[in-house]
């Protein structure tokens, strides 16, 4: 049994350069994992693995591999013994990537994930448990992969419309609030307009419904919408009531 100060063994094999350091820092600062190694290529990986013996492998696209997930299939069926857990990072339009399997990559993650978000599943993968991006996402970029639908808004006013949209792209009640000078009150009480007139159980269920009907899509600049900008750009995340 593993001791419990032993710090949790993590591999980043990702070719590019920018975000395998921003990988190393938020491995590097959770305090109960640390970097076994780097690597670019497959070849590289596969030793790396055999000679390391990382417990995670946190899988972006090598230099000899389109993607993650394309990289993980071939690593894995190149090592025979010893196989660690990997976790495949992939981008959120990338809709092919949702075709993997638990047994195939044991994580999935997608690229605009938090910090936070990336150890937990580091964490869950090093513990023996399966990690998969929401189904809330995968069904939200499915549907925007897919084309836009004409949405049946009518039952909708324009501030509610407005509110869903900044909503869809993951911003708080405070941060809309900010965004339309509204007080927050208001901004919860259009959601809750939004959720009762489209029948939808929850602000998740929002994301899905502006995603599925056309009214914001992946990528979108919501400039037109919004009064300030915000530093580091959209927030791609579903944040909770």
């Amino acid at each position: 049994m593993k001791n419990a100060a032993q710090k949790k063994t993590v591999l980043l094999a990702e070719s590019r350069t920018l975000l395998r350091i921003g990988l190393r820092e938020i491995v590097h600062e959770a305090g109960d994992m640390a970097v076994a190694g780097e690597t670019t290529d497959s070849t590289d990986t596969i030793r790396s693995i055999r000679d390391l013996a990382p417990e995670v492998v946190v899988m972006g696209p090598l230099t000899d591999c389109a993607d993650s997930v394309e990289a993980t299939r071939k690593i894995a069926a190149e090592v025979s013994s010893g196989l660690p857990r990997f976790l495949a990072l992939v981008d959120v339009w990338d809709a092919r990537s949702f075709d993997v399997t638990e047994s195939e990559v044991g994580g999935l993650l997608f690229t605009n994930a938090s910090a936070e978000e990336l150890r937990a599943a580091i964490r869950m993968l090093s513990a023996g448990y399966s990690f998969l991006a929401p189904e809330t996402y995968q069904r939200a970029v499915r549907a925007a992969t897919a084309g836009p639908r004409t949405p049946p808004v009518t039952d909708m006013t324009s501030r509610e419309l407005e509110v869903l949209r900044l909503l869809a792209r993951g911003y708080t009640n405070a941060e809309i609030s900010r965004d339309l000078s509204l007080s927050e009150s208001t901004v919860k009480s259009h959601v809750q307009n939004v959720l009762h007139k489209k029948h939808l159980r929850n602000r998740a269920g929002a994301v899905i419904y502006a995603y599925e009907t056309g009214l914001t899509k992946v990528g979108e600049n919501l400039a037109h919408l919004s009064r300030r900008a915000y530093p580091g750009g959209e927030r791609n995340r579903v944040a909770n009531s």
